[in-house]
């Protein structure tokens, strides 16, 4: 929940907001479904009830309660003497019960990192035996500039839409590797069906990023908007690879349609197959066989569609189903649903061209809730493995995620590595490298020798070596590099090291 400004000063009312939004993103993980701020809205609309308010523990239990959440985070700040102090607790719902309080103190401008130090806090609370000490947890998140984050946050709580925009661009313009508010204008834009602008914001967003998918998938609407088909299409894979929804199975199904490509039918038939009521999905199948010339089962589908149809203002549907049942020989019934057609649109007369409906009213609260529901089943289903077997998958995943640059998952799929199997000596050694890569050598010294601690591997002395020498370390590397010798005479990392190494030593 938003924590409670006890500051006395409504200028730092956005830190509230900002607390918030960093715990749940730094809490979220294969384990924890965390649940952000536009469903937490979307409850507090539905109790009747302002979100900005300050609110009771009770009735925060409310929300929660209206949420189905098993836990709440909630908490207060207060600013004297020109420090910040943070207190949290977790209210767990069965009890309920609160929990101890937990609390971050020191100056504001390092809010970020005592929002980071109190996830850190929360994450050995909810997360007996988590691995990581407080300065390799800071270390390994990357936060955006505080005055970037701060006018992110005043965007998000600013009721005027060109107010927002503002704080979204100056945020950008401020740390423009942070792309949570390049999703807020691509959707701000999107919305104002301003597509070409949106799709400058939306792509944006890197794989990395929590919302991604979600960005792609109003990413591919815009493009289909644009009659960009063939980029649409590329876009909407994207997420159909990810995640099973309709709504992507039927947007994917018309841009390829629009380019006749084959495959357009079969993602009809799945939207249509999972929600057999949707009249547009209907539709949107039979209006692909007519296309194909199967006329008999195209006249079942565009039936259905009409049944169900609420929307008096799409007659076309109706011109094409009794258009459909007049191929099939049903003449009958034909020239009745032609009666049922305006007077101005004569039977036979109508073009049938682009006629298939996209879904862009998608609930993007749903489609957060479904991408995390979908790591969480998986995590159910890892869990009936032994501890040794679990560690791996989750490695296996460390490792596709570094393959496509995805630092972040990658961090979090090594940290639960280290929780089910804490003497796996490799996760500690692929979170050195990340910390290298980084230009954090300290953490990543640290975490080396940590991994050699438990395994002497030729592949862990010549990382320790590589962060040496970044480091500037020459005894302690040629000492790695020794080791590495040692395990493996001819190991060529270490030989081409060892090469670098002497042209260190003999440089002026």
């Amino acid at each position: 929940m938003p924590f409670e400004n006890r500051a006395g000063n409504a200028n730092l009312d956005w830190i509230g907001e900002s607390i918030a939004e960093t715990l749940t993103s730094d809490l979220a993980s294969p384990r924890f479904l965390m649940i952000g701020r536009r469903e937490r809205a979307s409850a507090f609309d539905s109790l009747g009830m302002p979100a900005s308010s300050i609110l009771s523990n009770a009735t925060l239990y409310k929300v929660a309660d209206v949420l189905d959440a098993n836990q709440l985070v909630l908490g207060n700040y207060d600013y004297e003497d020109e420090a910040l102090t943070i207190t949290a607790q977790v209210l767990d719902m069965q009890g309920p019960h609160l929990s101890r309080t937990f609390a971050e103190f020191g100056p504001l401008e390092t809010l970020l990192d005592l929002q980071a130090g109190l996830a850190w806090q929360l994450q050995l609370f909810l997360r007996p035996g988590y691995p990581l000490s407080k300065q390799e947890y800071l270390a390994a998140r990357k936060a955006p500039r505080p005055d970037a984050f701060e006018n992110y946050l005043r965007g998000l709580l600013s009721k005027d839409k060109l107010q927002q925009i503002r704080y979204f661009r100056n945020a950008q313009r401020l740390h423009p590797e942070f792309t949570q508010p390049a999703f807020a204008l691509g959707m701000i834009y999107f919305q104002d069906r301003d597509y070409p602008t949106s799709v400058l914001w939306l792509s944006k967003l890197g794989r990395s990023e929590p919302d991604y998918l979600e960005a792609n998938y109003f990413l591919g609407l815009a493009y289909l908007y644009q009659e960009k088909y063939e980029q649409a299409a590329v876009v909407f894979r994207v997420v159909e690879q990810k995640l099973p929804l309709n709504e992507v199975y039927n947007n994917l199904g018309i841009a390829m349609a629009r380019q006749d490509r084959p495959g357009a039918v079969q993602y009809f038939e799945k939207a249509a197959q999972s929600e057999p009521a949707d009249p547009d999905y209907q539709f949107n199948l039979g209006f692909a066989l007519w296309k194909r010339g199967n006329f008999a089962e195209a006249s079942e589908r565009l039936r259905a569609a009409v049944e169900n149809l609420e929307n008096p203002d799409l007659p076309v549907w109706r011109a094409l189903y009794a258009e459909c049942l007049r191929k099939i020989g049903e003449t009958e019934e034909a020239d009745r649903q032609a009666r049922l057609l305006p007077t101005t649109m004569q039977p036979g007369k109508v073009r049938f061209e682009n006629l298939e409906r996209p879904k862009d009213d998608y609930d993007g609260t749903s489609f957060r809730q479904l991408r995390r529901l979908v790591q969480l089943q998986e995590e159910l289903r890892h869990s009936k493995l032994n501890t040794r077997e679990h560690a791996e998958l989750h490695f296996q995943e460390a490792l596709e995620y570094l393959k496509d640059g995805m630092e972040r998952q990658a961090v979090d799929e090594l940290e639960l590595v280290m929780e089910f199997d804490p003497d796996d000596a490799r996760a500690y050694l692929e979170m050195a490298g990340i910390h290298l890569q980084a230009g954090r050598l300290e953490e990543a010294a640290r975490l080396a020798s940590r991994a050699l601690e438990w395994d002497q591997t030729p592949e862990g002395y010549v990382l320790l070596a590589r962060i040496y020498i970044a480091q500037g370390r020459v005894e302690e590397a040629a000492a790695a590099l020794y080791d590495v010798l040692r395990l493996d005479p001819s190991n060529s990392p270490a030989a081409r090291l060892r090469e670098e190494l002497d042209a260190l030593a003999t440089s002026p």
